[in-house]
C-alpha cells in the first residue's frame, strides 16, 4: 500500500507539473548579444541586413534543413555569374519533370534566364532551379560547388548546399543565423532585391507553350508596404521556412525562421519588435569634420581634420545613452604634412568597450618652410 502510495504520488506530481508548464512559452537563451524571444520555430534569427548586426535569436547556429529558402543562394549565384538576365536558356532534360513544386517546363522550351529567375523565387520552381543550375554551371553538381562557394566567402561556414532547390539531404543544411546572413548579401544586389519584391509575374508562352501567370508565395509581400521579399519554403523534414525582409525607419529587418507553423505571422511579430526596439544610429558620419590640429614650422597655420568611412549600427531604444564616441588627434603637427595623411582615430564605445575605430585624416597639405628644413632636403634630393 506504502509503494502504491509513493508511485501515486510520483505520477500525481508528474502530471501537475506538465500541466502548469504544457502551454509555457519557450524563451531561449542566444548565442550572442540579444535578447530572450519567444520562440514557436525550432530556430530563428533576426538581422539588420544593412550592417549584418544579429538582433535576436533562438537556436540560430543549429544546423536544419531549410527547403526552398535553398533558393536564395540559387538566385543570387545565378545573377551575379550569368553574362545577361536576358540570355535565352534551353532547358535541360534533367529539369523536367522534377519532383516538389514546378514551373512545368518542357523539353526542348526555352526561355529568357530572367523569366526562369522569376520561376525559381515567385513560385518555387524546383525545375527551373535545375535549368538555372545547367545554365550557369554546366553541371548541377558545379553549380552547387559555387552555391557553397559562394557561402563560405561571405562568412556563412555553417551552410552546406547538396542541390539547387532544397529538397531533404542529409548533407543539405544551414543556420538560422546563416540563412539571415546570406539574405542580407543577396539584398545588397538591386536586381536579385527586385526579383524577390515581384508581386505577380507572366513567363510569356508561345504556340506549343501556354503562358505561365506567377504570384510571389510570400503573403507578407501583400500584407505590409515595407516588405520586400523574400522566400518560402516547405518540405516534411523541414517544416515550414520563411525568410521575410521589410525596409523601415532606415532599417532592412530580415527575419528567418525555420521548422515554424505560423511562418507568416511570427515574422511580422519578429519584423515589428525590431522596429519597436530597435532604431539605426549614425555614430560617425562620412566626410566628418571632427577637429582641427596647429601647424608649425608649415604654410599653414592649422589644418582640419575629418573622417573618410562612417559607421552605423542599430541599437536597442534603451541603451543609447550606453554609447559614447571618442576622437584621438594631436594639438599640433610639425610640417610637413599630407593631405589624407592620417593623425589620429575616431572610436564607438559600448558599455565603456570599443566596437570600432576609424582613422581621421587631413583634409590638405602643408609644406615645411622652416630654412634648415628646406637646406635639408634640398641636399638630401641632391646626393640621392
Amino acid at each position: 500500500m506504502k509503494q502504491f502510495l509513493k508511485f501515486f504520488s510520483v505520477a500525481l506530481f508528474i502530471c501537475c507539473f506538465s500541466l502548469l508548464t504544457w502551454n509555457s512559452p519557450i524563451y531561449a537563451d542566444t548565442e550572442e548579444k540579444n535578447v530572450d524571444v519567444l520562440a514557436p520555430s525550432k530556430a530563428m534569427a533576426v538581422m539588420e541586413g544593412n550592417t549584418y548586426q544579429l538582433l535576436y535569436g533562438s537556436a540560430e547556429n543549429m544546423k536544419l534543413p531549410m527547403a526552398s529558402t535553398t533558393k536564395i543562394t540559387t538566385c543570387i549565384v545565378a545573377i551575379e555569374n550569368a553574362k545577361d538576365l536576358n540570355e535565352m536558356v534551353k532547358i535541360n532534360d534533367h529539369a523536367v519533370d522534377i519532383e516538389g513544386t514546378s514551373i512545368y517546363l518542357k523539353k526542348g522550351e526555352e526561355m529568357p534566364l530572367k523569366d526562369l529567375l522569376l520561376g525559381l523565387m515567385l513560385a518555387s520552381g524546383n525545375d527551373a532551379s535545375v535549368a538555372i543550375a545547367y545554365h550557369i554551371g554546366g553541371t548541377e553538381e558545379n553549380f552547387v560547388r559555387m552555391m557553397n562557394d559562394y557561402v563560405q566567402s561571405i562568412g556563412a561556414t555553417n551552410t552546406h548546399y547538396d542541390n539547387p532547390h532544397g529538397l531533404d539531404s542529409d548533407m543539405h543544411y544551414t543556420t538560422a543565423k546563416d540563412l539571415a546572413l546570406i539574405t542580407s548579401h543577396a539584398l545588397q544586389n538591386d536586381i536579385f532585391r527586385e526579383i524577390v519584391s515581384t508581386k505577380f509575374a507572366t513567363i510569356q508562352g508561345n504556340d506549343e507553350v501556354k503562358a505561365r501567370y506567377l504570384k510571389n508565395k510570400n503573403r507578407i509581400l501583400f500584407e505590409d508596404e515595407d516588405c520586400i521579399g523574400v522566400k518560402t519554403g516547405f518540405t516534411d523534414n523541414a517544416g515550414r521556412c520563411l525568410v521575410n525582409a521589410c525596409d523601415k525607419n532606415g532599417m532592412r529587418i530580415v527575419s528567418v525562421v525555420l521548422n515554424c507553423g505560423p511562418m507568416f505571422e511570427e515574422c511580422t511579430r519578429l519584423t515589428n519588435l525590431a522596429i519597436q526596439e530597435y532604431e539605426m544610429v549614425d555614430f560617425i558620419q562620412p566626410y566628418t569634420y571632427v577637429g582641427s590640429v596647429a601647424i608649425t614650422s608649415g604654410d599653414k597655420e592649422n589644418m582640419n581634420l575629418v573622417t573618410i568611412d562612417g559607421f552605423r549600427l542599430p541599437v536597442k531604444k534603451t541603451e543609447k545613452d550606453l554609447y559614447e564616441v571618442k576622437v584621438d588627434i594631436p594639438t599640433v603637427l610639425n610640417a610637413p604634412v599630407e593631405k589624407n595623411q592620417v593623425v589620429g582615430s575616431i572610436s564607438v564605445y559600448y558599455k565603456g568597450e570599443s566596437i570600432y575605430t576609424g582613422e581621421v585624416y587631413t583634409i590638405d597639405e602643408s609644406k615645411n618652410l622652416d630654412f634648415r628644413y628646406t637646406l635639408d632636403n634640398i641636399l638630401q634630393r641632391w646626393y640621392n
